[in-house]
């Protein structure tokens, strides 16, 4: 007995037609007449009753082909994940990813990878770096895409590209008629951060340490949730904000009355990199996802991955 006999008997009992079914199976009437022959000598009972103008199900057949229906259906689910396995694109990757990073990146890469892989399935889940960390620990995610260095004996972490950090402010700052602005220069304007839990806030308050000193508690207790927010309040003339330069190609940068320039300081920058688990079953297709995201990043960053 054999899975191609299971399926030449449930064909047959679809169709009603030895013929169909031969034609259906790609085989002669003959051939598939023969092998359902063989079987019913195997099984030692008929599962069809045929004479030359009909046929009909025995009861022992019934029950036969009742069994070979699930049987069939699993090989097909088999047949179907192995084809999948040879693409992994057409299986789900749940990547996870930072809200400072995900309406930037996402736009640069995405519609790019649906180009030359269109049947690539992605599923994305924005949130903090502590939310996505536990998600990947227990096999919710796949890949994260961060901006800080979590690599552990249980995680890979590959490094994609170098962001640096360019400050937003109002018209009419005091930056404004700097040629080249420093980290001192920041450090005396009023710094608006993310709330905590966002890694952008610890990188900020990391290069402007000195500023610290001069801020009341209250200042750092920021409920803004998005750099969108923070722009915003920027324009309204609340103080100015780090952004990364990826963020720079949004609308905000032409029509809010907010000037952006670059920090004349080499530690103003970040390293977005994946993090995966080690022992992540399809790591080329990770690979084929950093060389996408390199690939799209603008001429602001720095990339890292070879």
């Amino acid at each position: 007995m054999n899975i191609r006999d299971l399926k030449y008997l449930v064909t047959v009992a679809d169709l009603k037609s030895f013929q169909k079914a031969a034609m259906s199976c790609h085989v002669s009437q003959p051939t598939l007449s023969g092998q359902i022959k063989k079987l019913e000598e195997y099984l030692g009972n008929k599962v069809f009753e045929r004479t030359t103008k009909s046929f009909s199900i025995t009861p022992f057949g019934e029950k036969i082909i009742e069994l070979s229906r699930p049987i069939l259906d699993q090989v097909d689910e088999l047949t179907a994940y192995s084809r999948q396995s040879k693409n992994p694109w057409s299986i789900p990757l749940k990547v996870g990813i930072i809200p400072t990073l995900g309406p930037y990146l996402i736009p640069k890469f995405y519609l790019y990878l649906k180009k030359i892989i269109p049947e690539a399935r992605v599923v994305f889940d924005e949130n903090i770096t502590s939310v996505l960390m536990k998600k990947l620990k227990n096999g919710e995610l796949d890949v994260l895409l961060l901006a800080t260095d979590e690599s552990s004996s249980q995680f890979s972490q590959v490094e994609l590209f170098e962001e640096p950090f360019w400050v937003a402010f109002p018209i009419g700052s005091k930056l404004e008629t700097l040629t080249k602005i420093l980290s001192q220069d920041v450090n005396k304007e009023r710094v608006l951060l993310l709330n905590d839990g966002h890694c952008l806030r610890q990188q900020t308050l990391k290069l402007c340490r000195d500023n610290l000193k001069n801020y009341a508690p209250e200042d750092l207790n920021t409920i803004a949730s998005s750099l969108e927010t923070l722009i915003n309040l920027v324009a309204a003339g609340e103080g100015c904000t780090f952004v990364p330069a990826l963020a720079l190609q949004s609308a905000w940068t032409t029509d809010m009355g907010v000037l952006v320039r670059k920090i004349d300081d080499p530690n103003a920058k970040r390293t977005v990199s994946m993090l995966f688990r080690k022992n992540f079953s399809r790591i080329k297709q990770l690979e084929e996802l950093g060389k996408m995201i390199t690939y799209q990043s603008p001429n602001t960053v720095k990339v890292l991955m070879k």
